[in-house]
């Protein structure tokens, strides 16, 4: 029927008294409350404007308040919840992709449609675990690990430190489930997509070899949606993609660098949206996925890429800089995967290619080790390892506005 009911608890490791959280606009509170000490005790909740919702979480912002006088009774806050309904699409006039919803023959469901509540600011990281009691002959997945699958109870539990709850899920009957392969969705979807499985395969390996251990020990899959818009999001391990990708021969090392890009993001996953950091994260997984590419492919393919980010570069005019943008901008696509792409290029052949893949490499194993990743500590470790000129050289490409690169 399109509908959602949950319940559960959040536990928050400060104890303070306002909270802000995003949840969809079509899902409606039941009741909240705080714990403390065994004892439940009533908390305000309202709608508010007082901070912009970034279009893609496609929710109303909430403030939740507890009372001053439990501030001091514990060191967390537990805060539990009850809350139901379907969840509303984008509305029209917001210009943003359905990414999130509950239908017949799939349920697609992640901050993209704020189906839990979301701490309204993406810094803040969790871990979770989740039962979800939905229909006996479905099939679920989740970016975290299953650890129950009991009288049609789904359990997974996530204790590493991430940013999102996803979970993704279909009709048994439709699935294709197969161990030996990546890919996980609809029998009539994946079909044409396991001819990427002996490269994924590769190209994981090769990412390895160079960047160290990912950051997940959750196995990759990539997860393949009916909806056409939106592309792809990696999500610890998880790669969910709309519509799947394209198989034409003449795609093959276009599509081969899209999946690495996403690969490249169980290392390059902790810079904020909410800040122009997130550059550090886009612009790392498009050098390392179109270097890793050309790695196993030839063709000159790097060639190509550097050709075409130029042209997207061209074509998408004047831009703000980089450190001026987050994610939620229209204009930071552009900036964070183009011109932050041909930032890193032009460093590493600014020197030996060999050495700052090199730096590279230590940078991801610092990301997989790091709860939060920022531009500086990327731009110090450049300087550390490669000098003051390379830092000296990514900072005025930072800081530039306007057409193309900086001259």
């Amino acid at each position: 029927m399109g509908t959602l009911r949950v319940r559960g608890e959040i536990h928050i490791p400060v104890s303070q008294t306002k909270f802000l959280f995003v949840l969809n606009r079509g899902l409606k509170w039941k009741s909240v409350s705080q714990r403390v000490e065994d004892e439940t005790h009533p908390v305000s909740l309202n709608r508010t404007d007082e901070l912009v919702v970034p279009r893609f979480y496609n929710g109303d912002l909430w403030a939740l308040e507890t009372s001053t006088e439990l501030e001091t009774k514990q060191k967390q806050t537990i805060i539990e919840f009850e809350y139901s309904g379907q969840i509303h699409p984008p509305r029209k006039d917001s210009e943003m992709p359905q990414m999130g919803y509950i239908k017949r023959d799939f349920v697609e469901l992640a901050c993209y449609s704020a189906w839990y509540p979301v701490p309204l600011s993406m810094e803040t990281y969790m871990s979770y675990q989740i039962s979800l009691d939905g229909p006996s002959d479905w099939t679920w997945d989740a970016n975290g690990e299953c650890i129950s699958t009991e009288a049609s109870v789904w359990t997974w539990e996530q204790n590493r430190q991430v940013n999102d709850i996803t979970l993704v899920g279909m009709p048994l009957h439709d699935a294709h489930i197969d161990s030996e392969s990546f890919f996980w969705g609809t029998k009539s979807m994946v079909g044409s997509q396991k001819v990427f499985d002996k490269d994924i395969r590769k190209l994981r390996e090769m990412l390895e070899e160079w960047l160290g251990p990912r950051g997940t020990e959750a196995p990759l899959r990539f997860v393949i949606t009916p909806r056409q818009q939106g592309g792809a999001y990696a999500r610890a391990g998880m790669v969910i993609v709309g519509g799947g990708y394209p198989t034409e021969t003449s795609l093959r090392n276009a599509v081969l660098q899209a999946i690495c890009h996403e690969i490249c993001h169980d290392w390059f996953c902790k810079a904020s949206p909410m800040t122009y950091d997130n550059w550090v994260d886009e612009a790392l997984a498009e050098f390392c996925s179109t270097h890793i590419v050309n790695d196993y492919v030839g063709d000159d393919f790097l060639t190509s890429r550097i050709e075409k980010a130029r042209d997207q570069l061209e074509k998408a005019g004047d831009l703000p800089s980089i450190r001026s943008l987050v994610r939620d901008k229209d204009e930071s696509y552009a900036a964070f995967y183009f011109r932050g792409f041909l930032l890193l290029n032009e460093v590493a052949d600014s020197g030996e290619i060999a050495d700052f893949r090199k730096v590279i490499g230590e940078f991801a194993r610092m990301c997989t080790q790091s709860e939060s990743i920022t531009s500086d500590m990327f731009l110090d470790l450049i300087q550390k390892k490669l000098g003051k000129k390379p830092r000296s050289m990514m900072e005025n490409w930072l800081d530039h506005s306007g057409k193309g690169i900086p001259e």
